[in-house]
């Protein structure tokens, strides 16, 4: 089963395979329309840009070979009809992922499609009007200069001219995703590997697939190209750390197993005293505003938890309970184990602390799942010891004790919670 969001609705795989064919077939029909149409106008249009792409005056263009001319003249006629439905493949695609996207990829995704569309037509622009033929032009006065008649295959020149756009297009689709994807918080130290696997693979892949026979010395210095430039646009988002969240380290618990705990710093619509103290060692922090009530402090969480591949998610104010079941079976689905510090039941029985990040490290050092019993009354000794000239009293509370009213603290008292786990 798959995680669902706050505004995801269950829902079968056939009725997305349905939603896709439908807009499938709506985009490839829009396309077969206007490459038919474009098919009138098609000679036109390759005239003027052969005129403007050629750098010799008079007839030094041919084709050798009519037919490939014909494919060239219908996968011009295509790629005309694919540019024309540009809004409506733009329009189907952010509706059919925008589900499955949580808020900041969506964010990240609808700009990177919108602004590399705009750039591509730009650039595509410009390379016919200025770049080609200024290349073109050069290699023509090194042939003249070498003495050759320059006698250029018209199919050849406008295969170049569609390749370079091609290329083109692909790199500057890599750096604007790379620049959304850092803007939007999607990109960072802990997720630097997984975009660039897909980023460079999916580009890579595509620029080599479709590089010409006559081009393909040059597959290489263009690869290395792209993978270095790319590496230099996206290393201040590569390197960077998550201020609001931190880095959580990678912790062994009792039985060996991997872990990385993030801090729920939740401060329960105002009720949490101790919000703003969730500062852990070794652990990421979240701050929501309410875990159980608020639609986003949840997708905030989540999207923390599968970005940095959570194991342990820790709540500051209760003790896990009061969330709904959706959360509990995302959490469940994302193997994370849910602890609650239940720091709000010291409310009932202290009036102040003066110290509330030491209640909060003293309830985390209890967690049972994460810290056996000799290893946790380690840490508890130490701590205790630590702020020895504070405290009046130690009281370590059980979980009937933080529901009974009427139970008295001294402020300067040292009071241990219990804590609550839930999964794994």
């Amino acid at each position: 089963m798959s995680v669902l969001l706050e505004h995801d609705k269950q829902r079968s795989v056939q009725s997305h395979l349905d939603e896709l064919t439908w807009r499938t077939t709506l985009v490839f029909a829009s396309i077969s329309l206007l490459t038919l149409a474009w098919s009138f106008t098609v000679d036109e249009f390759l005239e003027t840009i052969l005129t403007t792409l050629k750098p010799c005056v008079g007839d030094c263009l041919n084709v050798y070979d009519p037919a490939q001319w014909s494919a060239v003249r219908w996968l011009t006629c295509l790629l005309l009809g694919i540019f024309s439905t540009i809004p409506l493949i733009l329009f189907q695609v952010l509706q059919f992922s925008k589900p499955g996207l949580l808020a900041s990829e969506y964010r990240a995704f609808n700009r990177w499609l919108i602004l590399t569309t705009l750039v591509l037509i730009a650039g595509a622009f410009f390379l016919v009007q200025e770049g080609l033929p200024r290349l073109y032009q050069i290699g023509f006065e090194q042939h003249q200069q070498a003495g050759l008649a320059p006698q250029y295959s018209a199919v050849d020149m406008l295969l170049v001219a569609a390749y370079c756009i091609w290329a083109f297009l692909v790199v500057v689709a890599t750096w604007n995703a790379i620049a959304m994807m850092g803007a939007f918080g999607v990109l960072n130290v802990q997720t630097a590997d997984y975009w660039r696997l897909r980023l460079y693979g999916v580009g890579s892949l595509m620029l080599t697939l479709s590089i010409p026979e006559h081009a393909a010395s040059m597959l290489l210095p263009l690869l290395a190209t792209y993978w270095t430039s790319s590496e230099l646009i996206g290393h201040r988002w590569f390197t960077k750390t998550l201020a609001v969240h931190g880095v959580p380290s990678v912790r062994l618990d009792g039985e060996g197993r991997r872990r990385r705990v993030a801090m729920v710093d939740c401060s329960c619509e105002g009720a949490n005293t101790h919000y703003g103290h969730a500062q852990v060692k070794g652990c990421s922090t979240v701050d929501v505003i309410s875990l159980c009530t608020d639609t986003y402090s949840r997708s905030k969480l989540l999207e923390h938890v599968i970005q940095s591949r959570i194991t342990d998610v820790v709540i500051t104010g209760c003790d896990g309970s009061p969330c709904s079941s959706a959360f509990h079976a995302n959490m469940d689905k994302l193997e994370v184990a849910v602890h609650g510090l239940n720091l709000m039941s010291l409310q009932n029985i202290r009036v102040l602390s003066p110290h509330p990040e030491l209640d909060v490290q003293l309830a985390f050092a209890t967690i049972p799942s994460l810290f056996p019993p000799n290893v946790s009354e380690t840490l508890l000794l130490n701590l205790i010891e630590d702020k020895n000239w504070l405290r009046e009293d130690v009281q370590m509370l059980k979980l009937d004790d933080t529901t009974t009213w009427g139970l008295y603290r001294s402020a300067n008292d040292i009071v241990i919670p219990a804590c609550r786990t839930t999964g794994l």
